[in-house]
């Protein structure tokens, strides 16, 4: 039996009236048991929003799409597919002699069934040729393929694991729902997440059903990451414990959550795991599926942005002296705080955005971290949407750190890049602070007793990760954020005499 697209069956669903459609209801409620039973109650948009649901979620199984598809060929879907296939044809003659697709006024056909045959031969035929040439390629588990989140920098899907599982509405009169999913990992699956790197995990994701259709049709639409506003997932009768709560005022402002944060994903090949979505006050219908994704932590990406997007002091001052020559705009002193806008503790690696006007940034650490949780993009300064691959390293913000101590909190800044304190004790040319560190500890016999102070050392070398700074150097690299105290020396120490604690008492003694 040749398997048609799932678009195609949505595309019959929707010239069905409304007997028709209720008369496909019963078939698949009586026939199909691995669809939910659906209602005949409803208007037309109701019964179609059913039938289609129902579609969907056959098309996850390639046996199911065939007992569906079954299922409605002698309802009229053969028929409806002959008189496609030749309004098609006649349609692609027509754009051959006049250059375009024919209108509802123009054909001889119903009006009210053509405009969408109309879209579909114009647009989608345009966009994806292989659909009409070759029927047997629009394989239903061509939608899981097709299906497409928004990217993030966090995570790359690399396959999804589940079936696609349909969340219906859950208005507030129906109270509390809950929907469930099975699934299985294979060996190759495991051996991913045991990956003593941990660069894999699995991912519950959500979206809206509106948002599933469009990734899944022609236009091939990202869809963002959205929940039911209010809901709890599980993982093996286990909670995630984790926020789903999006923006509903902005989509995709929620991260897929990690199935195994709390270690309760079963990592046996062939072993059944059950996720569970329980949800109230949803108004919008959801689709969700699990994904194995390819991890990218915050620190590998400021890691990143410190090796291939850092923008030099003297390409910063050259783009400032440049902005100060426009008579337009207003120019003097500014002050630049020293602190990020996010913690308001001391910027290590500072950084902002290419489409952002201001000079004062903010940390790359704390901004990628707060990100990875809560997905908003927004530049902490001036509150503008922003992208990962927007932002670099400003080394003019590097070669101020280094320069005044760890207690200054902002500078101010002229128009012309030069900068100063405001008590005049920094500036431009002060040179670079070196920051002192401790020495190692001395080695110490078996008899002696440890002391508090270490002994200080002439001849100490940084720890591991901390540059001496050169002043050869344009841009070295930033220094801590904490200051390492040294000890103060020793005096010398006095004779040994014997001397007895007071502060014994005598019953410790006894």
């Amino acid at each position: 039996m040749d398997l048609v697209p799932v678009t195609d069956v949505c595309e019959y669903i929707q010239t069905l009236k409304v007997a028709e459609l209720k008369e496909h209801i019963k078939e698949f409620n009586g026939r199909l048991p691995f669809c939910p039973h659906m209602r005949l109650s409803g208007n037309k948009n109701d019964l179609v929003q059913r039938l289609t649901e129902a579609v969907v979620m056959a098309c996850a199984n390639i046996q199911s799409y065939q007992e569906m598809l079954a299922v409605i060929r002698p309802l009229g879907f053969d028929e409806w597919c002959m008189d496609h296939v030749h309004l098609r044809r006649a349609m692609s003659r027509y754009r051959a002699c006049y250059g375009c697709a024919p209108t509802a006024d123009q054909g001889g056909h119903d009006s009210a069934a053509l405009p969408s045959v109309t879209m579909r031969s114009a647009a989608t035929d345009a966009a994806n040729p292989m659909t009409w040439t070759a029927p047997t390629q629009g394989l239903t588990p061509r939608s899981l393929k097709q299906l497409r989140f928004w990217s993030s920098p966090f995570y790359e899907v690399l396959e999804f694991v589940s079936s696609i599982v349909q969340v219906p509405e859950a208005p507030p009169s129906t109270g509390r729902r809950q929907v469930g999913m099975s699934f299985t990992l294979s060996q190759q699956q495991v051996d991913q997440l045991r990956d003593t790197q941990h660069l894999h995990q699995l991912r519950l994701f959500c979206t809206t059903f509106d948002h599933f259709m469009a990734s899944v049709s022609p236009s091939h639409q990202a869809a963002p990451v959205e929940f039911p506003f209010t809901c709890d997932a599980r993982i093996n009768d286990h909670s995630l414990n984790v926020n789903l709560r999006g923006n509903k005022k902005h989509a995709g402002r929620v991260s897929p959550p990690n199935l195994n944060r709390n270690g309760h994903l079963s990592m046996q090949p062939g072993k059944l795991n059950r996720v569970e979505l329980s949800y109230a006050n949803s108004p919008a219908r959801h689709t969700m599926v699990v994904a194995l994704c390819k991890i990218t932590t915050a620190e590998y990406l400021t890691e990143q942005l410190k090796l291939r997007r850092y923008r030099s002091k003297e390409a910063v001052m050259a783009m400032m002296r440049e902005k100060a020559k426009d008579e337009d705009i207003e120019t003097g002193a500014s002050t630049l705080k020293l602190t990020c806008p996010l913690t308001y503790m001391r910027m290590s690696i500072p950084c902002r955005s290419n489409t952002c006007d201001h000079i004062q940034c903010f940390d790359a650490l704390s901004f990628y971290s707060m990100n990875e949780q809560s997905p908003q993009w927004q530049c902490p300064v001036c509150s503008k949407d922003i992208r990962s691959e927007d932002l670099h390293m400003d080394g003019y913000v590097e070669d101020i750190l280094r320069r005044v101590p760890a207690d200054c909190e902002a500078v101010l800044v002229e128009s012309d890049g030069t900068w100063h304190t405001a008590d005049d004790q920094y500036h431009t040319d002060s040179p670079f602070i070196k920051q002192p560190v401790s020495a190692p500890p001395l080695p110490m016999d078996d008899d002696d007793t440890p002391d508090n102070s270490p002994m200080p050392s002439t001849h100490a070398s940084p720890p591991h990760g901390f540059a001496q700074p050169k002043e050869e150097l344009a841009t070295p690299p930033v220094t801590p954020s904490i200051p390492i105290s040294v000890p103060p020396p020793e005096s010398e120490a006095p004779p040994p005499s014997h001397v007895i604690d007071l502060t014994l008492s005598s019953d410790e003694d006894m």
